[in-house]
């Protein structure tokens, strides 16, 4: 492919990715949250990351987190261009000082844990892309597509639904430092150590969430995404009677926004995240650049981190994205004689309905039982038999009176 027909095909078929297959990779990296249009019927795509991070949380005596955090992300697409299912889940590796102790005491460990896994389904039920007055482009006039319009500000809308799935309680609620408010047995050798700050209340394996993801384009190279989902907190059977399932749920909210530079292979994005639940609450500021090394592959490079001390929060990240392409393409003379294909089997499908009510009443007359028949039939012929006689009384009543009169003449 010629590389500035590419640079086209990446700058118009990249930002303006609709529900149909994209000729580019449409991933979600470098950000968190999820666009609105899923990957394309038989696509499968893989996004995946390494983070460095470090945490240090001041109300639980300066206890620390650093260690690598990898994640990845399955999207595939099945049935239409609308609807993909999707896998994400990470395992960390990390180093805990833990300082949360009364007396001078701390340990410092190192270990790896399978962290939350989530699977989800995407669905595209609104795309106004489609609508050709809104954003068909104007032949005369460069400017008039480059130009911000009322239209724009009607976002594509997806519906997410699935479950997330901790299988351990070293981290819960979003909280990589909820295994150091654990409480702790008192070592053989140390009778009095207590924690500080000492809460375990644990969370259900299973976490049922809801969320809608909406998709702005703006002049041809800015792209805004938004998240709302709401994670249902169940209710663990450790829970204190007087706390409610709903106390420990999560809502979060994720605002992604992306410009493709002028060489149309390079974009930088910016997002902000925040999440609340009883347990732990936080505010992200997330900054990235994403490189498009073919149709197929994207690799980018991000940091960011939180502004607080409870805890503090730093990372760097490098992610890499492929996608495995079995897409075929239907020319719109195939999904025309698909169309007509369905409406001739609509028709056809009513005809046989008709049919059938036909034959049955038909053979509901067909299948009479035979005393019945016989009954009619001899109703049918006593009325012939008595209407006969009574023809024959009037016909003798006629030649009676007839043959009176003949006789008086005489």
């Amino acid at each position: 492919m010629d590389s500035k027909l590419f640079a086209f095909v990446l700058l118009f078929s990249g930002l303006f990715s609709f529900s149909q297959y994209t000729e580019v990779i449409n991933s979600n990296r470098p950000g968190s949250s999820h666009g609105a249009f899923s990957v394309g019927v038989n696509v499968l795509q893989f996004e995946t990351g390494i983070s460095g991070q470090t945490l240090k949380h001041s109300n639980l005596n300066n206890s620390q987190i650093e260690g690598l955090n990898f994640n990845y992300v399955f999207r595939y697409g099945f049935l239409n261009e609308k609807l993909e299912v999707f896998l994400d889940g990470n395992i960390i590796t990390r180093n805990i000082l833990d300082n949360n102790y009364m007396e001078d005491y701390y340990t410092d460990f190192t270990e790896t844990i399978i962290g939350k896994q989530t699977i989800g389904f995407k669905y595209l039920f609104f795309d106004p892309y489609k609508n050709k007055k809104w954003h068909g482009e104007n032949v005369y006039s460069w400017n008039a597509n480059r130009k911000i319009k009322l239209t724009d500000f009607i976002p594509a809308m997806s519906a997410i639904v699935g479950s997330n799935f901790n299988f351990d309680d070293r981290i819960q609620y979003d909280d990589l430092f909820f295994n150091v408010r654990q409480p702790v047995h008192p070592d053989l050798f140390n009778d009095g150590i207590m924690r500080r700050v000492n809460f375990y209340q644990p969370e259900q394996t299973l976490s049922p969430f809801v969320g809608i993801a909406t998709q702005h384009h703006f002049k041809g190279r800015w792209v805004v995404v938004n998240n709302f989902f709401y994670e249902l907190g169940l209710k663990n059977s450790t829970f204190p009677n007087n706390a409610e399932a709903s106390e420990y749920s999560t809502i979060n909210y994720l605002f992604t926004i992306t410009y493709n530079l002028q060489n149309p292979r390079w974009s930088i994005f910016g997002e902000f995240q925040t999440f609340k639940n009883k347990i732990y609450s936080d505010d992200l500021f997330k900054f990235g650049i994403a490189n498009l090394i073919s149709k197929n592959s994207q690799v980018d490079l991000n940091f960011g981190g939180s502004f607080k001390t409870t805890p503090s929060y730093t990372y760097i990240n490098v992610g890499f994205s492929q996608r495995f392409d079995w897409h075929q393409d239907i020319s719109e003379e195939e999904k025309q004689a698909k169309k007509e294909f369905n409406d001739q089997l609509k028709e056809t499908k009513k005809q046989q309905k008709v049919e059938k009510k036909i034959n049955r009443k038909s053979s509901k007359k067909i299948n009479t039982k035979p005393k019945k028949l016989e009954k009619r039939e001899n109703r049918k012929s006593k009325k012939s038999v008595n209407k006969s006689l009574k023809q024959n009384k009037k016909q003798l009543k006629k030649d009676q009176k007839a043959l009176k009169k003949m006789n008086r003449k005489k």
